[in-house]
C-alpha cells in the first residue's frame, strides 16, 4: 500500500505542473495578440485624416433698416358728395354713372325761370336807375337839379346793381358743377326728380392720387421722416407691391391709444387702387443697426440657439504649405433673414470665413478644406 500511494504522488505533481505551464502559455499567447492588436490602434490614430470639404462664405458688414409693419386704409385725395344748396326741379343731368370729368363741368340744372325771371327784372331797374341818374347829372350843370337827388339817385343805382348780383348768384345756384376733376358714382337723382339743400346728387373723387392713413404706436414715434419711402400689399392684387411716401403725421400721440397717426402719399395714376381699401404696411425706419450679414444658409440650429461655423486658420507646420483650417461654432444672435441674407448682431465679426453648407457632418476642431460647391446637407441640431 505504502508503495502504491508513494507512486501516485510523483505523477499528480507532474499533472499539475503540465496543466500550469499549458495555462500559460494560453495566457501569454492571448497577452500577445491583445498588443498587437493595441499597437496597430495607436497606429491608425496617429494617422491624420483628411480634411472635410465645405463651401464656405465672408461676413460683410452693413447697416441694417429695420422694418415696421402696421396696417391702414386708403383715403381718396378728394372726394365729396355733391349736393345742392338751394330746392329745385331737376331739369338738365350732363352726366352718366362712373364718368371722368374734369373741373368745373356742369353736372345738374334745377328749374331756374323764377330766377331768370328775376335777374332780368334786376337787370331792368338797374338800366333805369342808370338812365334817371344820367338825366340828373345832364340838370345838375344847369342848375336845376339838388345835389341831395343826384346822391340819392347814385345811392339807387347802386342798389340796383346789387340786386343784379343776388340774381344772378341765385340764378348759378340753379346750376352744379364739379369742384374738381376726378372719376364720378352712381347717380342718385333723375330727371324731374324734386331736391332739397343738402341732397346727394352723385359722389365725386379724386384718384390719381390717394392718402394712406395708418397709426404706428408710441415707441415708433422716432421711425418716422418727411418723405420716408413704404410699400404695401392689398387683397385685390396679392402678389403685387405697391410704392408710397410719408406726406405728414400728427404732432400729438392719442391720449388713449398712445398712436400717432401718419398719412402717406400713393401714386394711383394707372388706376389699380380704390378709396376704402384695406392695406398690408411695410415701413423702413429710420433707425440704422450695425450688423454683420452672412449666407442663411450658413445658420444652423444647435441646443443653444442659432450658431453658425468659423474657419480658424492654425499655425502653419513645419513641411506643410497648405493652409490648416479648423471649425469653431459661435452662437449668434440673429436680427433678420431677407433674400437668402442673414443680419447677424453679434457672436460674429466682419471678414470672418463662415461654412454655407454641409453643416450634418462637422463638428468643432474638425479640419475642414474650402471647395467651390459641395452637396448641399439641410442643417442640423448638433
Amino acid at each position: 500500500m505504502s508503495e502504491q500511494a508513494s507512486t501516485r504522488k510523483p505523477r499528480v505533481w507532474l499533472w499539475l505542473v503540465f496543466v500550469l505551464l499549458l495555462v500559460a502559455a494560453m495566457v501569454g499567447s492571448l497577452a500577445y495578440q491583445k498588443t498587437l492588436q493595441i499597437q496597430q490602434q495607436i497606429a491608425q490614430g496617429s494617422q491624420v485624416p483628411p480634411p472635410i470639404s465645405v463651401t464656405v462664405a465672408t461676413a460683410k458688414a452693413a447697416m441694417w433698416e429695420s422694418r415696421v409693419a402696421a396696417i391702414g386704409s386708403l383715403v381718396a385725395f378728394q372726394g365729396v358728395n355733391v349736393t345742392t344748396e338751394v330746392s329745385g326741379v331737376i331739369t338738365s343731368i350732363t352726366f352718366d354713372s362712373g364718368n371722368t370729368i374734369a373741373k368745373g363741368k356742369l353736372l345738374v340744372e334745377l328749374d331756374n325761370r323764377t330766377e331768370l325771371a328775376n335777374l332780368e327784372a334786376a337787370r331792368a331797374q338797374l338800366a333805369s336807375d342808370k338812365s334817371q341818374n344820367q338825366r340828373l347829372l345832364q340838370l345838375k350843370d344847369q342848375s336845376f337839379v339838388a345835389k341831395n337827388a343826384i346822391d340819392t339817385q347814385a345811392a339807387l343805382v347802386d342798389i340796383s346793381a346789387a340786386e343784379v348780383s343776388v340774381a344772378q348768384v341765385a340764378l348759378d345756384k340753379k346750376r352744379i358743377y364739379a369742384p374738381f376733376s376726378g372719376k364720378l358714382g352712381i347717380r342718385q337723382v333723375d330727371l324731374g326728380q324734386y331736391v332739397a339743400p343738402g341732397d346727394n346728387i352723385v359722389t365725386l373723387l379724386s384718384l390719381d392720387k390717394l392718402y394712406l392713413d395708418f397709426t404706428l404706436p408710441e415707441a415708433r414715434f422716432n421711425d418716422l421722416a418727411d418723405n420716408q419711402s413704404l410699400a404695401f400689399k392689398v387683397s385685390s392684387y396679392p402678389e403685387q407691391l405697391f410704392s408710397a411716401r410719408v406726406e405728414t403725421w400728427n404732432p400729438q400721440l392719442d391720449v388713449n391709444t398712445r398712436n400717432v397717426a401718419i398719412r402717406a402719399i400713393v401714386d394711383n395714376r394707372k388706376g389699380l387702387l380704390a378709396p376704402g381699401m384695406f392695406a398690408d404696411i411695410s415701413l423702413n425706419s429710420q433707425r440704422q443697426s450695425p450688423v454683420v450679414t452672412v449666407p442663411e444658409t450658413s445658420i444652423f440650429y444647435n441646443i443653444y440657439g442659432e450658431a453658425v461655423y468659423v474657419l480658424e486658420l492654425q499655425p502653419a507646420s513645419e513641411g506643410n504649405t497648405e493652409p490648416d483650417y479648423r471649425l469653431a461654432a459661435r452662437q449668434v444672435d440673429v436680427l433678420y433673414r431677407r433674400d437668402g441674407v442673414a443680419g447677424v448682431r453679434s457672436g460674429l465679426q466682419a471678414d470672418e470665413i463662415v461654412v454655407t453648407s454641409g453643416q450634418l457632418k462637422l463638428y468643432p476642431s474638425l479640419r475642414v478644406s474650402i471647395v467651390d460647391d459641395v452637396a448641399e446637407v439641410p442643417s442640423t441640431v448638433q
